[in-house]
């Protein structure tokens, strides 16, 4: 698949890299589905985390940075 068509090439070479073309299609397909899922799944813990810091930010009374907030957790 590395070269483009020729007018030379026979329909039974033309029909096997259009198929070859198409299950790369579907496998990128996939791999894009799949990738947007763990985008959505990292979106969803960075929102989580940032709910748990507010959370400690508020038990504790005052905006303590991230380190301070490390540190009181060890």
């Amino acid at each position: 698949m590395s070269r483009a068509a020729l007018p030379s090439d026979s329909p039974e070479t033309l029909l096997a890299t259009h198929r070859e073309v198409e299950a790369e299609l579907e496998r990128l397909r996939r791999e894009e589905e799949y990738l947007l899922l763990k985008v959505r799944q990292a979106r969803e813990q960075v929102r989580y985390y940032e709910g748990l810091l507010t959370l400690l930010r508020r038990d504790w009374g005052k905006t303590p940075g991230l380190s301070d907030l490390v540190r009181r957790l060890g």
